[in-house]
This record gives C-alpha cells, structure tokens and sequence, in this order.
C-alpha cells in the first residue's frame, strides 16, 4: 500500500505540475486588476538588490517603484548598456531618495514572470553594469489576478490536500500491518 500510495502522489504531481507552472508565458497587463501590489524582484545581480517594490497596474500598463538595498546607482536605463551609452539622458530614470533616503526609481514594466534588461549606472565607477530583472507573478497577493484565485494558491492547496491524502494512506496501511 506504501507503495501504491507514493505512486499516487507522484502521479498527482505529474498531472498538476502543468497547471501549477502556469504556461511560462509572461503575465501582462491586462490578465491584472489596476492598483497597487508588493512584488518580489529577483535580479541577477547581487550588487543591484531591490528590497521593496510596488507594482501599479493601470489602464493596461504597469510600472513599478523599485527601492535598492545602497545609494551605488545613479540612473537606470530600461535596456542593454551598450544602449545606454549613447541613449538621451531624458531616456534614463534617476533615482528619488525616498522618506529614509533610499534611492526609488520609477519604471516601466512590458510583463511579469519575463527577462527585462535593465542598465545600471555606478557613481562610483562611472560606467554602466547590464542587469536582469524578473518581476515575479507568483508574489502577488490576492485579488491582483484577474478572475479572482491566483493559480499559484490553487495548486499550492491542491498540492497540500495530496500529501495530506498520501500521508492517510501511508498511516492507514502501517496500522493494519
């Protein structure tokens, strides 16, 4: 029964593992509710570390308020470095020191769950630094996704209700041993 339990399982995984990843399309837009939403930032630099942003959602645009962790970059370009270099300076966003004197920048956003290409200019260094961003989808709370449950929460309880079951099962069947 052990057995047969762990295959169940296994096969539950399989079958909600397409749902749960949703399809690995970027989410726009318009598949969200206008407001404002915390979302997690990952980039893939540690030197460049958002520790809050506030996503905003309106008339099918988003933008996003990131706050960095140092005072290290002067102005971001929403594009690759070698772009930036000859990019106008009205094409940059500089930072704003917000209320604790953390350096904000206010950007664009094409889509969540996607690669954005992000330059970074160091005051110290006076040279931009290329970063990725992924404004991630799956950190949004609820009600931000339109048509109410956020995929992830759904497979999350699905995915809690099969191991409850499977451990039942594997309960059951040690005590009837």
């Amino acid at each position: 029964m052990k057995k047969f339990a762990v295959f169940v399982f296994a096969a539950m995984l399989l079958i909600l593992q397409p749902a749960c990843m949703a399809d690995g399309a970027p989410v726009t837009a318009d598949k969200l509710n206008d407001g404002t939403y915390p979302v997690t930032v990952t980039s893939s630099s540690s030197m460049f570390k958002i520790v809050d942003c506030i996503l905003t959602v309106n008339d099918g645009e988003m933008s996003a308020v990131m706050t960095l962790s140092g005072t290290g970059y002067e102005k971001l370009y929403m594009g690759k470095s070698e772009d930036a270099a000859s990019a106008a300076d009205g094409d940059c966003v500089y930072f704003v020191p917000d209320a604790e004197g953390r350096y904000t920048y206010t950007v664009p956003v094409e889509a969540l769950d996607a690669d954005i290409d992000c330059a970074a200019w160091s005051i110290r260094k006076q040279q931009w630094y290329d970063r990725t961003l992924v404004f991630e989808s799956a950190s949004l709370p609820d009600g931000a996704v339109k048509g109410g449950l956020n995929v992830y929460a759904v497979c999350a309880g699905a995915g809690a209700v099969l191991l409850i079951v499977c451990a039942v099962l594997i309960v059951k069947k040690g005590k009837t041993s």
